[in-house]
Order: C-alpha cells, then sequence, then structure tokens
C-alpha cells in the first residue's frame, strides 16, 4: 500500500494544548535563553516535508528461466548471473521496477541487470527497458545496453497485457522471452561462441510476468494560514517627512513569550534588539527595530512609521518556526491603525515570506500621548504603548486559537486585565521628531 503525509497547514494540536496551557497558567516555569539570538528560518528537520505531488513507483518484472534452455547455455558453457538490484529471492530472476512512463506505447525502466559469461569473458545487459503498446502488437519489446549500445534483448510474446490508468497499474502475464537476432550476435561476438556453441535467435529464455504501479497523490505545498498581503499605504501629497525615529519598541503578548521560551524562543537580526530579560522567567518580552523612514500628515492626521529588523519565534517540538520583518506602523484613528510585517516561516508555519497585518492598534488607548516641543522648528511625538490585537483576518496566524479584535469585549467579570485579554497582542510605543508646523 502507497501512503503520504504532509505537515499541517497550521501549528496543529500541539500548539493548542500548549496555548491552553500557558492561557490557564498550567505551564511550570521552565528555564529558558534569557536572551535572544541571532533569527534563522532553518527547517527543524533535515528532510523537508512533501511538496506538490507525490509520485510513488512500484512494481518488478520476473523472468523464470526454461529448463530446456539452461541446459543448453550449460553445454554450451555459458552462465548467467543477476546483477543487483536484481535478485532470486523469489525462487527465479526478479528485476525492480524503477521507472514507468505509460502511454499508447508504455515503457518501463527495470533495475538490475542480467551478466553473461562464457570462460574469462563477461557480458552485461544492463538499463533494461520494457516497450509495451497498449493494443494492437502482437509483441513486448526488452530491450538493454550492451557494451554501451541499446540493443532488443528479447521479444515477449503472447502474454496477457491490462493498462489501468485509472488505477495507475499496467500487468503482463505469462508471456514468452525469447532472445531476438541482434542479441544473438552481439552476445555470441562478445563471448566468442562460435560454431555449435552460438546462441540462437528465438530461444525460449522463460516465462515473463510484469506488474508495474505509477501512483500520483496531490499534495499541497504546506503553507500556514495567512491573510492576503496589504497595499502599502499611500503618502498624501501634503505629507511631511518624518526626520527620526529614536524608539520604535514592540511589546509581544506575555504568554506568546512564555509559551515560545518553552521551546528555542526568540531571536533577532537585522538591527532589531532584545530588551533586556525582565519578569519571574526572565525573558525578553520587548524588542527595538532602526528606524527607516517614514511620514505623517495633519486634518484628519495620518502616520507610517517602517522599521527594519527581524525577530523569529522557534518551538520546533510544536513546529513553530518563523520570522517577522520591516514593521510598517500605520496610525489613524481607531478603525485603520495597524502593524504590518514581511512574514516567512517554514515547518508547521509555512507562511509564504509577504507582507501581512499581524497587529491591529488603538490608539486612544494609549497609556500615554505627548507631544515636546524641541525649538528647532521640530517637535517629538510621544505614544506610550499603544494596545495591540488580533485583527480578523490574522487569526490563522496562531491556528485560530486567539479571537479576534472584539472592540465590545467588556472586561469587568471577565477575569482578564487589559493585557491578558484574549484579543489583545501586546503594544507598541513610539518616539519620533517631525518638524514643528505639524
Amino acid at each position: 500500500s502507497i501512503s503520504a503525509t504532509t505537515r499541517a497547514v497550521r501549528f496543529g494540536p500541539a500548539l493548542v494544548v500548549g496555548l491552553l496551557a500557558v492561557v490557564g497558567g498550567l505551564l511550570v516555569s521552565l528555564a529558558g535563553p534569557t536572551a535572544a539570538s541571532a533569527a534563522t528560518l532553518t527547517p527543524c528537520v533535515a528532510t523537508p516535508p512533501p511538496s506538490g505531488p507525490i509520485i510513488a513507483i512500484d512494481g518488478e518484472a520476473t523472468l523464470a528461466p526454461a529448463k530446456v534452455t539452461r541446459k543448453a547455455l550449460r553445454r554450451r558453457g555459458v552462465s548467467q548471473r543477476l546483477v543487483r538490484p536484481a535478485n532470486a529471492l523469489a525462487g527465479r530472476p526478479t528485476f525492480p521496477v524503477g521507472s514507468v512512463k505509460y502511454g499508447k506505447s508504455s515503457q518501463i525502466g527495470l533495475k538490475g541487470a542480467i551478466r553473461f559469461k562464457h570462460r574469462r569473458k563477461k557480458v552485461d545487459a544492463r538499463n533494461l527497458k520494457v516497450t509495451t503498446p497498449a493494443r494492437g502488437a502482437a509483441f513486448t519489446l526488452v530491450s538493454a545496453r550492451i557494451g554501451g549500445r541499446l540493443t532488443p534483448l528479447f521479444r515477449v510474446k503472447r502474454g496477457k497485457r491490462k493498462l489501468n490508468l485509472k488505477s495507475g497499474e499496467l500487468t503482463l502475464k505469462k508471456g514468452t522471452a525469447r532472445l531476438t537476432a541482434a542479441a544473438a550476435r552481439v552476445l555470441n561476438r562478445r563471448l566468442g561462441l562460435k560454431r555449435k556453441k552460438k546462441l540462437r535467435a528465438q530461444t525460449n529464455f522463460g516465462r515473463f510476468d510484469l506488474y508495474s504501479s505509477y501512483v500520483v497523490t496531490q499534495v499541497d505545498d504546506p503553507v500556514a494560514e495567512v491573510p492576503s498581503e496589504p497595499p502599502v499605504k499611500a503618502r498624501p501629497d501634503d505629507a511631511l517627512d518624518i526626520q527620526s525615529a529614536t524608539s520604535i519598541e514592540w511589546h509581544i503578548r506575555d504568554s506568546w513569550i512564555d509559551y515560545v521560551n518553552t521551546g528555542a524562543g526568540t531571536s533577532v537580526s537585522g538591527g532589531a534588539m532584545a530588551n533586556p530579560p525582565s519578569g519571574s522567567k526572565n525573558l525578553v518580552y520587548s524588542f527595538k527595530f532602526p528606524f527607516a523612514s517614514g511620514w505623517m500628515k495633519i486634518g484628519p492626521a495620518e502616520t507610517l512609521i517602517k522599521g527594519s529588523g527581524t525577530i523569529g519565534f522557534r518551538f520546533c517540538e510544536h513546529t513553530i518556526n518563523f520570522t517577522v520583518s520591516d514593521p510598517e506602523i500605520e496610525l489613524g484613528d481607531d478603525s485603520n491603525s495597524r502593524i504590518i510585517f514581511r512574514i516567512d516561516g517554514t515547518d508547521g508555519t509555512a507562511f509564504p515570506d509577504r507582507r501581512a497585518v499581524m497587529v491591529t492598534l488603538v490608539p486612544s488607548r494609549a497609556v500615554g500621548y505627548s507631544e515636546v516641543n524641541n525649538g528647532n522648528g521640530t517637535k517629538t511625538i510621544i505614544y506610550e504603548k499603544i494596545p495591540g490585537y488580533i485583527p480578523a483576518e490574522g487569526t490563522g496566524m496562531f491556528a485560530d486559537f486567539y479571537p479576534a479584535f472584539d472592540p465590545a469585549f467588556v472586561l469587568p467579570g471577565s477575569g482578564y486585565t487589559e493585557a491578558t485579554r484574549p484579543d489583545r497582542f501586546g503594544s507598541i510605543s513610539l518616539e519620533f521628531t517631525v518638524p514643528y508646523n505639524t
């Protein structure tokens, strides 16, 4: 029987069990890394899972030597041996199927070879190939490469052939393999057989049977559920360049960091920096990104701040292995503020290396907002901990475990705080400088 499996297209049951433990407070505090390492995206497993269609080839051909022919060969001093992987484990020469091509004239490649010996001379018939028409022809041809040349070796007469393209199976039963005139000439010359010792064309080499199987299993490339790529935010004509951003700091959901750090944890690269470890578990919960570019306009206010750098998340036991890079923080009102990352992943989190909305922002709920006049025609705008939530289009990135942002969620009596509510995913703090006339 043939079976094929591929990795889960989401994080799988192991993640859900782990996240339940995190949210329920059941995880025991485990020793984890106290600082993020360099971000990498090396597959957790040495052999990648299946990608694209899986083609399974199976089958064998057998040649049961005729007794009279064996005696005739011995009288001539000619012996036959099998070259692996051909074998006689079933009591008769058997050649595994190595390649299959079905059609009006099907071609089946066989593994192994037949070695003919006479005194000190030997000849190998290699690269055996069976060519059999679907219907109409009176024989099947078995060719082989002898001394570097492709030579018809046997004509298989009689026998019952059946090709079932739906099941991918071809059978030929009870055929009779007879030596071709071309093969007889080549073998006689190379083995030095003369006069009465010559091999004769049409010599019956025995019963020939063939079974081949060619099964195609369609397997989609494993891809985790990631939302569609958003458009790049258009810059208004009257927008002003952000001159600098001294802080782009992302604080990630605590329970997510606790959970990932029971595996390999987090990592940074490309200029992203991990803040010092904190909390009772001494883990890194927040990260800083270098400023890349940005703009801001007023009336109504719109802002785009781009950062650079990469953060990695890796927990191979639960097939989590992905990175987020180059944040784009879009600020407007509470209905159109968000963080877009370039997300790339492998293993159970096979994200397709593209931009996606990962966090919804609600600026009106920021812990603090202030503006500082720098006295040089610029001012610094400071947002302290703008809360982030799971966007509706981004729940698939977390196996649908976290619910989408619910603006109507009521905290009193729910058992949650603002920081631990189910749809919350951390916060972002910003400090950037713009021309004073904004």
